[in-house]
């Protein structure tokens, strides 16, 4: 069985159900089709790792400061609408184990929900009055959007190598980890070397989440992911599965990947899965991810052990354990 997250994240069940209050009261407006559609994906609950980062590296000295549970709901809104513009982009129908928000209310007003959550979130930040935090936030969305725009340009066979790939996930992923956990430390008034030290770990960590997530493209179904499994295959995109067989495939392998990348809407999805495992990519692919988290790990040692940090360090082991 896999680790549980809601039993790693149990001991902040007050303070995450004050976000799921924040998060609500923030993204009301009295006008039905925004507020279901902005609050569809929070309707199936969630991992929250990215708001219980804000709450886990604010409290790392003392106990959680006053206005970190508003920016944990901001993180938290961020996050959720890049998986709603995701499911646009991707023709996503699932999510969580339930209808996408595009699936349920259509594209026109998924696209306009998911604007109005970021925008929603980066005034949060602009309330708390503290313009590194501001940046934080700001600086972490820009570079999601980059992201989907870079793996556009450069996620298929012809133009992605290792270093794009690593410069797309940093930015759809890593980066908003590592917002998370450094905009807890400043709102605590840690110092720059410690905030910096909680921002290289959350970007290991999110390194190792979209790795782990992408080579779940491959799993069984989408009873294991809860979102439908071959979808970034089936939409061209190269992750580091394909990636490594590209450079250490037989010719055999390289050039049934070339196959099926030709036409991946019909391709033969088991035989897909076949190649990934037999190839070794997918141990390679979660070797990788288990690497960055032990990075992440590294970089706590800075801070005294305390119940926070064996939570953030419990939520590393996730990552790269889950099956789900």
């Amino acid at each position: 069985m896999g680790i549980d997250i809601k039993q790693i994240l149990s001991p902040l069940t007050p303070e995450l159900e004050q976000v799921d209050r924040r998060i609500a009261a923030h993204l009301e407006t009295g006008v039905p089709v925004v507020d279901k559609s902005a609050m569809h994906l929070f309707s199936s609950g969630g991992k929250k790792i990215r708001a219980s980062l804000v709450l886990l590296s604010s409290g790392l000295r003392g106990p959680v400061p006053d206005g970190a549970i508003d920016l944990a709901a901001a993180v938290e809104i961020i996050h959720a609408a890049s998986l709603v513009h995701d499911d646009i982009i991707d023709k996503s129908y699932m999510r969580r184990g339930n209808i996408s928000v595009p699936g349920k209310y259509g594209n026109k007003v998924a696209v306009l929900a998911g604007d109005y959550m970021y925008s929603a979130a980066v005034n949060i930040a602009v309330r708390d009055n503290d313009s590194r935090i501001l940046d934080a936030i700001a600086g972490a969305t820009k570079e999601m959007v980059k992201g989907e725009l870079y793996q556009i340009e450069y996620s298929n066979l012809n133009n992605i190598t290792e270093e794009r790939y690593y410069a797309i996930i940093e930015r759809k992923t890593a980066r908003l980890m590592a917002a998370s956990c450094r905009i807890g430390g400043l709102k605590a008034g840690y110092g720059e070397g410690e905030c910096n030290a909680l921002y290289e770990a959350g970007l290991n960590m999110g390194y190792a989440f979209q790795i782990i997530d992408d080579t779940f493209d491959f799993a069984e179904s989408s009873d294991v992911t809860g979102k439908d499994v071959g979808n970034d295959f089936k939409d061209g995109k190269i992750t580091l599965p394909f990636i490594y067989i590209l450079e250490k495939g037989t010719t055999a392998q390289k050039e049934a990947l070339g196959r099926f990348a030709e036409d991946p809407d019909s391709a033969d999805w088991d035989g897909v899965k076949e190649l990934v495992r037999s190839s070794g990519a997918f141990e390679y692919s979660v070797g990788v991810a288990v690497k960055y988290a032990g990075v992440a790990r590294d970089k706590l040692s800075i801070f005294a052990d305390s119940k926070y940090l064996d939570i953030i360090r419990s939520i590393i082991d996730f990552i790269v354990e889950r099956n789900y």
